[in-house]
């Protein structure tokens, strides 16, 4: 019986070894958000009118977003010398939108955001 376990495990120990020798990594339930760039929010989000307007810091760059929005909200970044960049617009049935990621240079940013239609433009503090 202990020959039979032995043969039963013996690929799967070879299987993992030679991984290991090809330096191949293998996680379980990889997903989107496990593989993105770990991020932090360097200061406090905003709302206006129910939407939340976030900044975020990543290992390659800025990025704003807009959530418990609605359809055609836009969020956008705005940098030290007032340029707006990377601005977007909730899509249709969504809630949330991400700009687009700025590199680590240009700041200090925050990003920006407002209800579709509304006078009302808030901002994050810069960072």
């Amino acid at each position: 019986m202990g020959s039979i376990m032995f043969v039963k495990k013996m690929p799967i120990v070879f299987g993992m070894a030679l991984l290991g020798l090809l330096g191949t990594t293998v996680t379980a339930n990889a997903s989107a958000s496990t593989a993105a760039a770990p991020c932090r929010q360097p200061v406090s989000s905003v709302s206006v009118h129910g939407r939340v307007i976030h900044l975020w810091l990543c290992d390659n760059g800025w990025h704003g977003q807009i959530t418990n929005g609605a359809t055609g909200d836009p969020v956008w970044l705005d940098s030290a010398r007032g340029t707006v960049t990377g601005y977007r617009t909730i899509p249709a049935g969504g809630t949330s939108a991400n700009t687009g990621t700025v590199g680590q240079y240009g700041g200090p940013w925050r990003a920006c955001g407002r209800a579709f239609n509304a006078p009302e433009i808030v901002c994050t503090a810069r960072n």
